[in-house]
């Protein structure tokens, strides 16, 4: 759908402004997604929402955004500018921003607290929302078949709670969950998104971030890619190699992990203080690990080493998936990543996954010995 640029005039320069101070200017291709967003933020400015008894809707809420592209193209940087600029502008807690990775833990905790009531999706939906009018839905995959029917769910209930949706993927809705074994699961998903979302391609030729910066993320900026990955090139940048002795179990997810080395927690408020765990891929990755367990691991610590990170041929689709799914949350989540590898950076273009290209455009970022 076509949104006319004076919709959103006002709130386009916003846009451009942003662009200015990075000493940047909109692409062609991230011009209309812009204009797009303008007029949603417009729409959600003018005024609240009616709403009729309870939570519910007297009239459905203004369309949201979906913004799709490759990796780089500079979709959640324009959905940040205007989440910013709505949250200085409606109450606290108004604009909800979550990577798909902790919405979809938030609703199985919910789900789960609830078990033997009741309420169910519905009351686990209205603990996330809180009173949020706008969710920013960063990096939206679904991989998990489990995830996109909570995510699918979730999505399809939000216009009757007067939530706005705004969105980012590297996929165009109809090339989610992909696996033809799964893909019906998510075809309601796709409905919803592309009935209450104006989907918009940003896929312009420039990978902003491989001649950017990293997109605000200084620590993961600090972290490595260390190949052939001695213990002197851990040295290198800063780290110690653990010593045999410092060998632990964590509990993590209510199951037991083995480390190579974890710092103890601090819990005094020391800014200084930089927790770090050293983990070895066969422990991480070959193991069922979930999603929610390398949460859990990235709210614990600011630096994760990964060890022992074997060549593309010598693992299997799965150790690759959680090893993706490690990058995207320590990016996403600003977590310095230190990976001791037996090949560069870019064999993870030679993953036997999707996603290399995204995981490049992160990893690239990284420093190299």
């Amino acid at each position: 759908m076509v949104v006319a640029r004076n919709a959103g005039a006002g709130l386009r320069e916003v846009f451009d402004r942003a662009a200015r101070d990075l000493g940047s200017e909109l692409d062609r291709e991230q011009q209309p997604a812009a204009d797009v967003l303008a007029a949603v933020g417009v729409s959600l400015l003018a005024a609240p929402p009616a709403r009729g008894a309870g939570s519910r809707l007297r009239r459905p809420p203004a369309r949201g955004a979906y913004l799709h592209g490759p990796v780089g193209r500079g979709k959640t940087w324009l959905v940040e500018v205007l989440a910013e600029h709505l949250a200085a502008h409606l109450p606290a807690g108004a604009v909800l921003r979550l990577h798909a990775y902790e919405a979809a833990r938030r609703l199985h905790r919910a789900v789960a607290a609830r078990v033997g009531t009741s309420t169910g999706l519905d009351g686990a939906t209205t603990d996330l929302l809180g009173g949020a009018r706008v969710l920013f839905l960063d990096e939206l995959h679904a991989h998990d078949p489990g995830d996109a029917m909570l995510l699918s769910r979730l999505l399809r209930a939000l216009p009757e709670r007067g939530v706005v949706l705004l969105a980012t993927s590297n996929y165009a809705p109809s090339g989610l969950l992909p696996d033809p074994r799964h893909h019906h699961l998510v075809l309601p998903l796709v409905a919803a998104l592309e009935t209450t979302c104006h989907v918009v391609a940003v896929d312009g030729a420039v990978d902003h971030r491989a001649v950017g910066h990293g997109g605000g993320r200084p620590h993961w900026c600090t972290g490595a890619w260390l190949s052939p990955g001695g213990a002197a090139q851990l040295v290198a940048v800063g780290l110690a190699p653990p010593d045999p002795s410092h060998r632990r179990q964590l509990v993590v997810g209510g199951r037991p992990l083995h480390v190579l080395a974890a710092d103890p927690l601090d819990h005094d408020d020391d800014e200084s203080a930089v927790p770090a765990v050293h983990l070895h891929f066969a422990d991480l990755c070959e193991q069922p690990t979930s999603v929610g367990d390398l949460l859990e691991l990235t709210d614990r610590y600011r630096t994760v080493v990964l060890v022992g990170v074997p060549a593309p041929a010598a693992a299997g689709v799965d150790p690759w998936r959680r090893f993706a799914n490690l990058v995207d949350l320590c990016w996403d989540r600003d977590v310095r990543l230190v990976v001791l590898a037996a090949e560069g950076p870019n064999c993870v273009l030679d993953l036997p996954i999707t996603d290399g290209d995204r995981m490049l455009s992160r990893v690239s970022l990284l420093r190299r010995t």
